[in-house]
Formats: structure tokens, sequence, C-alpha cells
């Protein structure tokens, strides 16, 4: 359906002649499609309908605002129409004419708009987007998931430095952790103590990978997961480095060695590390026991998060995206 817009002629002559807008014509409405008239008029300008209507049903006659089709200013039944109103307001108004009728009815309609010597407000359009959406269809989309890989779960004993130097024991120990393809971030958790059975039960308690699987279920960050959790217990305080290869064998051989500071801690007794800036390839930990007299148990775990690919099946529903043009009565 489409508006047709009444164009006023204005007549530069006595002052008792009136602007108008003015349509003198002849059409047919059906029961699927309306006839609708766009025009202007200043507050109590006045608004003449005068119309004859051919054919079966009822024919509705309606005048509202265009940005108000459901309040009607004006609405009358019947095959004949003569009347006058005074518009309400300076405004966009439409007329709307409905027929009840199987068959088309053909109507004569006779419109104008009087506005005593002033310019009737100046209709102009504006292009808008209109979007409505296909019916949804069964798609394939490929998606990005995360997932939680427990990498090691193991528990280490570290003699004392003394034991290391008098009695061949290893005060220190490397960790090798090599991290899948497509890993986004890892975690490692620890815990030392001079008792082995605390570290045993500590151990059975670690569930560093299950607890982060539970953030991506619910689409939290990783960073304020690990915020949020609380580190295992821990008794004796241990020291752990984060290690490239060659600094590794450094480590291993007490020689100088420049660790990742974001990823060691020193004097822990316990805790959760999160790394994310070096996620490709082998590192190690360094697993040390700062202590000269006493030994020490270490239970450590190290998870990673990898993304990975996925295929599911989506109801989805395709935009289609339309220009229409709106009607608006210029300033």
């Amino acid at each position: 359906m489409k508006y047709l817009v009444c164009f006023f002629t204005l007549l530069f002559c006595i002052t008792t002649i009136n602007a108008q807008q003015k349509q003198d014509t002849t059409f047919t409405v059906s029961k699927t499609e309306d006839y609708k008239l766009l025009f202007s008029a200043n507050k109590n300008d006045h608004i003449h309908l005068s119309l004859k209507a051919k054919g079966k049903g009822d024919i509705v006659y309606t005048i509202s605002k265009y940005k108000d089709v459901n309040t009607a200013i004006f609405k009358t039944l019947g095959k004949k129409a003569n009347y006058w109103l005074e518009a309400p307001d300076t405004d966009l108004y439409q007329l709307i004419i409905k027929t009840s009728n199987s068959k088309d009815s053909k109507i004569s309609l006779n419109f104008k708009v009087d506005s005593f010597n002033k310019q009737a407000p100046i209709i102009a359009y504006k292009e808008v987007a209109d979007t409505t959406y296909a019916t949804p269809i069964k798609t394939d989309t490929e998606v990005t998931k995360l997932k939680t890989i427990s990498l090691q779960q193991d528990n280490f004993y570290l003699n004392s430095r003394s034991n290391d130097l008098l009695k061949g024991g290893k005060s220190r120990v490397l960790v090798p952790i090599a991290l899948p393809k497509n890993t986004v971030s890892w975690y490692y958790v620890f815990s030392a103590s001079r008792e082995e059975q605390d570290i045993k039960n500590t151990i059975k308690s670690f569930g560093l990978a299950s607890t982060l699987s539970n953030y991506i279920d619910t689409e939290n960050s990783f960073s304020g997961a690990v915020e949020n959790l609380s580190p295992p217990p821990g008794a004796n305080i241990c020291d752990i480095y984060l290690l490239n290869e060659e600094n590794a064998l450094l480590f291993k051989q007490k020689e100088d060695y420049v660790p990742y500071l974001f990823g060691s801690r020193e004097n822990y007794k316990s805790g959760i590390v999160n790394v994310t800036d070096t996620t490709k390839g082998t590192f190690y930990l360094g697993l040390n026991n700062p202590d000269n007299i006493y030994g020490i148990h270490i239970g450590i775990e190290v998870i990673c998060i990898v993304e990975q690919q996925q295929t599911i099946q989506q109801m989805l529903s395709k935009p289609i995206i339309t220009l229409k043009k709106v009607p608006y009565l210029v300033d």
C-alpha cells in the first residue's frame, strides 16, 4: 500500500482566497488493500471529506494522526460521507478507507484542507532502515570453545641444602610443562610441608581443572575465578621458578639463571599461579627447597586452558534490511 501525498496549491490572491490541499480522485479498495491518503494541517484548519462508494459491504472512513493511527479524530461507516472537521493540532494526518467486501469497492473521493491564507505544513521524507528476519533455518556454525586439560599432578621430596651438599640428595627438581596447541593460559597450584602425609592429603583435594571448567560453563573470566579461589593449605616455605630450557639447565646445575618473574614464587607455603604470557612450547617449573636443615614435600598440579573449534547446529534467522521512506513535517 502506498501513501498518496496531497500537495497544496498556495494562491497569492485577495485575502478571501484560502490556501488548500485538494484531492479529487476515483479508486478502488479491496479487503486486503486499504486506501491511504497522507496530508498535513495547521491547528484549526478545516478538513472537508466528501465521497461515494459502490459495491457491497461496509466502508469505514477514518482520519487520525499519522503517528497515532489507533486514535481516530474522525471515523464513520457507510456508502456516502460528507463531513468537515477542524484539525486539533498542527500535525501530519492520514485518511484511511477500508472495506469488508470480498470484491473491490469503487470510491469517488473529494477531499480538501482549508488553511485560511496560511501555508500548510510541508511534508518531507527521510530514509530509515527496516529490519525483518527470515524464517529460522538449521545452520552449522563454527564456534570456539574453551576446555581445561590436566597436564600433571604429582608430589616431590626435596632434601635440605645441607643434605644436598653432604649426602648427595637433591634440594631442587625440574618439572617439564609441555603446553598443548592452542593453549590460551595455564595454571599451577602447589602446597609445601615437611609432613609427607599432609601433602598426600592436600593433593587429593586438588581440583583446579574441574573448578575452572565451571567458570568456563558460566562464561566468567578466569582471572576473576582465580582471585576468588583459596589456595590449598601449606605449612612450610618453598621456591618455584618458571624457566625456559636454557635457564632450566642453569637452575639444575646451580649456576646463575633468570626465571620469568610473573610465573615464579619465592618463600611461599602454597598458592595458585596463572600464567598467560608464555603459552607456546615447553617450559619448566624449578622447585627449590630454601631450608638448610629440613627436607620438604611439595604437591603440585598443572592445568591449561585450550581453545577448540566445534561445529554446532543453531536455528538462525537471516536479517533482511530494507530502506523505507518515512514522512515528517518540516519545522
